[in-house]
């Protein structure tokens, strides 16, 4: 890609974020309301996600947003997984206002637990982890989604000051040589893939884990 198209990507994330989606509701255990009508992560990770992917990406999401929106304006073939279909509703309502072609984006309303294993394993490109955020959501999300990362994929997760999200996960991805951090911050990070396939394996298959020396 080039550098004019990302700056085109760019300017796609400016445009979102002055005029960002509303399609969140406020939390009702805790009494949260998202900003704008819309949670969001930093703007350093769109433009992060901006520098990573564009027209015919393979992308995948769990959780739907101000990344949905850019996803879809940036021509990725693109899959989100939301628990509730007005979400979706309201976000393809956004992009009709705009006149944005969601050809591209593909909506499954579920949660990801349960609809990740029955998706078809197609590879990906990309994988944004921002669904559900009890644990162990996230971890699930990564080992059905980011299985399917290519060689040389990208993970982003989001909302790494929740333990429930981080617990186990990225202890692991800090350890595991096939996983290359790209970018870290205290709310967001990224890895690349330096392998491909299943993630379901042996602790043989761990070394880095092993307190025993595989043998020579």
């Amino acid at each position: 890609m080039t550098a004019t198209e990302i700056e085109g990507r760019l300017a796609t994330v400016e445009q979102v974020l002055a005029d960002p989606p509303n399609v969140h509701f406020a939390d009702p255990v805790y009494g949260l309301v998202p900003p704008g009508g819309v949670w969001r992560t930093r703007r350093s990770c769109y433009e992060f996600l901006a520098a990573q992917c564009g027209a015919g990406s393979r992308t995948l999401e769990t959780g739907l947003g101000i990344s949905t929106a850019l996803f879809t304006m940036w021509g990725c073939v693109h899959t989100c997984v939301v628990p509730w279909r007005i979400e979706a509703d309201r976000l393809r309502g956004y992009l009709a206002e705009r006149q944005v072609d969601d050809g591209p984006l593909r909506v499954e309303v579920g949660y990801s637990h349960e609809v990740l294993p029955a998706l078809e394993p197609t590879p990906l490109d990309l994988v944004l982890i921002d669904g559900g955020h009890g644990f162990p959501m996230a971890m699930l999300d990564w080992f059905y989604a980011g299985g399917r990362l290519v060689t040389g994929g990208v993970l982003v997760l989001d909302d790494l000051h929740l333990p429930s999200v981080t617990a186990g996960l990225v202890d692991f991805l800090d350890r595991d040589p096939r996983w290359v951090e790209l970018h870290r911050t205290d709310k967001w990070a990224a890895w690349r893939r330096e392998s491909a396939g299943t993630l379901a394996e042996e602790w043989t298959d761990q070394p880095f884990f092993s307190p025993y020396r595989p043998r020579a």
